[in-house]
């Protein structure tokens, strides 16, 4: 009788489902790593964002006390509007823009977040007497605490498919 060989590579089913296991299990743990290199990358930008905009922001706040600071003087030595604005514009001439149109004074400072960015704050100033028309408790109102962006975004839309 002849006996029956069984030939070497004889691989039951249960091996290649675990084979098949295996690789399933370390492509997604590729993938997860890859992930998580990700996020913390963009936690990084996130963070250095943040931090640069709370920088500038309290440096904003500063400003603002300092005008605030120089209004409430200014206020309470001149009742002309015209002498008010003129000597608030002169005053503030360090830090800030003025400009006056139809009888309103907006001063206007920027301060550098990035090189990209910068936080631009607009204020309306009331002169005493709109503060006592219009019985209001502050010689300004903010117009406008936003982002701006001082550069042109150049944006990467190149591909490179063959090295």
């Amino acid at each position: 009788m002849k006996k029956k060989s069984l030939p070497v590579t004889n691989i039951g089913t249960i091996s290649l489902i675990m084979i098949f296991i295996v690789l399933c299990m370390v492509t997604f743990a590729a993938l997860s790593l890859s992930s998580a290199a990700s996020d913390a990358r963009l936690g990084q930008k996130m963070q250095a964002q943040l931090t640069g905009y709370y920088a500038a922001s309290n440096k904003a706040e500063e400003l603002l006390a300092q005008t605030d600071r120089i209004l409430a003087d200014t206020g309470s030595k001149t009742a002309d509007t015209a002498e008010f604005f003129a000597r608030v514009s002169e005053e503030t001439a360090g830090f800030t823009t003025a400009e006056e149109t139809d009888g309103q004074l907006t001063l206007a400072y920027q301060v550098d977040i990035n090189d990209s960015q910068a936080l631009s704050v607009r204020l309306a100033i009331r002169s005493p007497q709109q503060i006592k028309e219009e019985s209001a408790d502050s010689y300004y109102k903010i117009l406008s605490w936003q982002v701006i962006h001082t550069k042109d975004w150049e944006g990467d839309n190149t591909l490179q498919l063959i090295q």
